[in-house]
């Protein structure tokens, strides 16, 4: 609810704060002219104060009666430092809590807000325990930089981590690199350049030696990405296995082809059974877009009913409770939407407790996928050639591509003689699917190590055949040295979806080895394309057996 009481605002632009270890961080700073003490709202960004915050505006903010702070973080833009990808984000976020907090027209209580980068810089000050913080609205964000960087499963996030580095976090280390006029517009042609270019840049291997990006333009690029997920360094960042530091309610946004979905969801779950006061919100939407054209698929008008039209106000009223002490208008603490229903439907719980994990086995029959455990062995069979992956076609991805995310027609993807397809009948009656998806995989592979990759995908009528949640495993993540010539169990996780498969349409689940670039290719001989160029085929082979019942397990709604 707006309740506008300010009309003549204050806008304060590059104010220092000194962090503990001496370097400075500048803010821009939105507050009301009338006179008093407010609380604070607080967002910690590195692709600059001045960029525009589509998604919220600081001056909606600020008119409600709020401190509205925007600022760089360290190594970005106004702000002094280097900048590592949310190394310092703990102790920044804390020290910046604790300044802004005692600003004079401040009353000392502090809410944080962003998207991203500044979901997750939200998540990190809450772990540093600062007293003055309150209340958080962390959308779309992670839990940890591992896990949506270089050990997904065991497989590096490749798209998102090129696009993301050359197209978000290189313009600015240009600038912060070169001096002259002269360097520094060479360095932007080159730039424009490779991201017209990032197909091709996408197959450049190994990825340590990525051209795109120079080694004293971006030093940490390369140096990350030979880093284990054990490496002391993801200690620092990792927010998951601090959950218990985190004492502030949080309001969550994810979206169900978000390339943090499952990360927002834990992030909810963490506060929420620990009774913090947590809310859920998940909508049919990509990263950082809140419309109801997603992809291919126009999702309504009812897609927009908690995005971006009334982003701000649900923000407000989530910020108003916690800082305001006004009440929370009545609502479950999860509102999902249901794809194919289009609409929206409410629970008390993740996932809803009137999901029933139901098992779609795998056929090697005219009809390959039903919802009897198979009578009978069959096995599938085909070959995965690093050089040859298949493609990424939509899904939660976070990378520059022609179908680079969201929801998109399959079709020429199933031709491809390395994917695999399992399909129900057309369904007698419409099955509603919502909540965590997991692939049980019964493979068997003659490489030393190699990946599977599982889909779930929505038929409809006409053959279009529209992508839903997807996954992926490394097999030595799971298997370690028992991976070459052994008949191992895999779990692939697609993280979750709601999707009501209407009447007539099928259930399909692609299996295959690649998703490139979303993911990258497993080279198949025990080492990686980080720092190797080597590779050979693998011979895969897919059970469907009584011994080796490979399937999905499908949160039905009973």
């Amino acid at each position: 609810m707006f309740h506008v009481k300010h009309n003549q605002l204050i806008i304060e632009t590059d104010i220092p704060a000194k962090m503990r270890d001496g370097v400075t961080l500048y803010a821009d700073i939105y507050r009301p002219a009338d006179a008093g003490e407010y609380p604070v709202l607080l967002t910690r960004l590195p692709y600059s104060k001045s960029y525009g915050l589509h998604f919220i505006r600081p001056n909606i903010l600020a008119e409600q009666g709020y401190v509205v702070i925007v600022q760089d973080v360290r190594g970005r833009y106004t702000s002094e430092g280097d900048f590592v990808p949310y190394i310092a984000e703990v102790d920044d976020g804390y020290d910046t809590i604790e300044w802004a907090a005692n600003l004079p027209y401040a009353n000392g209580d502090v809410g944080m807000f962003g998207l991203s980068y500044y979901g997750y810089t939200q998540i990190l000050a809450a772990i540093s325990g600062n007293k003055h913080l309150k209340a958080i609205a962390p959308i779309m964000a992670q839990n940890s930089m591992t896990d949506v960087f270089n050990d997904h499963d065991g497989a590096l996030e490749l798209g998102m981590w090129e696009t993301w580095n050359l197209e978000s976090m290189l313009p600015n280390m240009l600038a912060r690199t070169y001096k002259t006029h002269d360097e520094l517009e060479e360095a932007a042609n080159t730039l424009m350049k490779n991201l017209d270019n990032l197909d091709t840049l996408y197959q450049f291997k190994p990825y340590e030696d990525w051209p795109a990006i120079g080694q004293n333009e971006m030093p940490y690029f390369s140096e990350l990405l030979n880093y284990e997920p054990t490496h002391d360094h993801w200690r620092k960042i990792d927010a998951k296995s601090n959950y218990d530091k985190i004492n502030v309610p949080g309001l969550h946004v994810a979206g169900w082809y978000d390339c943090f979905l499952d990360k927002t969801i834990a992030n909810f779950k963490n506060g929420h059974l620990r009774g913090l006061g947590d809310k859920l919100i998940i909508g049919p939407w990509t990263h950082a877009n809140f419309t109801q054209m997603i992809g291919d698929r126009d999702f309504g008008m009812a897609a927009t009913k908690w995005g971006e039209a009334n982003m701000h106000a649900r923000h407000i009223e989530w910020f108003n409770h916690w800082l305001k002490n006004e009440p929370l208008p009545a609502s479950a603490p999860v509102n999902y939407f249901v794809m194919g229903l289009n609409d929206w439907k409410t629970a008390e719980n993740w996932p809803p407790q009137n999901a029933n994990m139901t098992p779609l086995y795998f056929k090697n029959e005219k009809v390959s996928a039903e919802f009897t455990p198979p009578a009978t062995s069959s096995e599938a069979k085909f070959s995965y050639d690093p050089e040859n992956p298949v493609p990424s076609n939509g899904g939660g991805t976070l990378h520059k591509a022609l179908h680079a995310d969201g929801p998109h027609d399959q079709q020429q993807i199933e031709l491809r003689e390395d994917v695999l397809c399992y399909s129900t009948e057309p369904l007698k009656e419409a099955i509603e699917v919502t909540g965590p998806i997991q692939v049980k995989l019964w493979a068997k592979t003659d490489a030393p190590n190699t990946d599977f990759t599982a889909k779930l995908v929505d038929v409809f009528p006409d053959g279009t055949a529209f992508n839903l949640a997807d996954g992926i495993i490394r097999a030595a993540k799971q298997h370690g040295a028992n991976v070459q010539n052994n008949i191992n169990e895999y779990t692939i996780d697609l993280w979750a979806t709601s999707n009501l498969f209407q009447k007539g349409h099928q259930i399909r689940i692609e299996i295959s080895s690649s998703n490139f670039p979303r993911f990258d290719p497993n080279p198949n001989t025990g080492d990686s394309f980080i720092n190797s160029t080597e590779s050979q085929i693998a011979n895969q082979t897919i059970y469907h057996s009584p011994e080796y019942p490979s399937h999905i397990l499908l949160p039905i709604i009973r």
